[in-house]
């Protein structure tokens, strides 16, 4: 975890809330220096902190660990279903999501002897 730009995001988002450091503290059980430490990349919040931080800030704590995603990869597997060619195709797929991609559309046609699936996979990539 990288304390500095945890920091960042922390005060960032007690200044748009409109809170002091003071107030945050208080909210936390802790004080406000400690706050202030956090804030400058001297330290990060202890772990269990982490989901009180992101209730108060109406966040999730993936974004206060690791900010907002740089880019958003999207890969489109398209699979016609003969026999040879099929399983292949579908265990890409299964390989991807196993790797932390999501299912973000699907499609499915089916015709007499043969079809296709259209399968739209995303995933978010963060910095180091």
């Amino acid at each position: 975890m990288d304390e500095k730009r945890i920091g960042e995001r922390i005060a960032a988002l007690r200044t748009e809330a409109n809170l002091t450091q003071a107030a945050l503290a208080e909210a936390l059980g802790v004080s406000d220096k400690t706050v202030s430490k956090w804030e400058v990349g001297g330290g990060y919040p202890d772990i269990t902190m982490f989901p009180r931080l992101a209730d108060i800030f109406h966040v999730s704590c993936d974004y206060l660990l690791r900010g907002s995603p740089r880019k958003i990869q999207k890969v489109a597997a398209e699979s016609v279903w003969a026999r040879t060619q099929g399983k292949r195709d579908f265990d890409r797929i299964n390989d991807a999501l196993a790797q932390g991609w999501r299912v973000l559309q699907s499609a499915l046609s089916v015709s007499d002897e043969s079809g296709y699936a259209l399968v739209v996979l995303e995933k978010e990539i963060y910095d180091a």
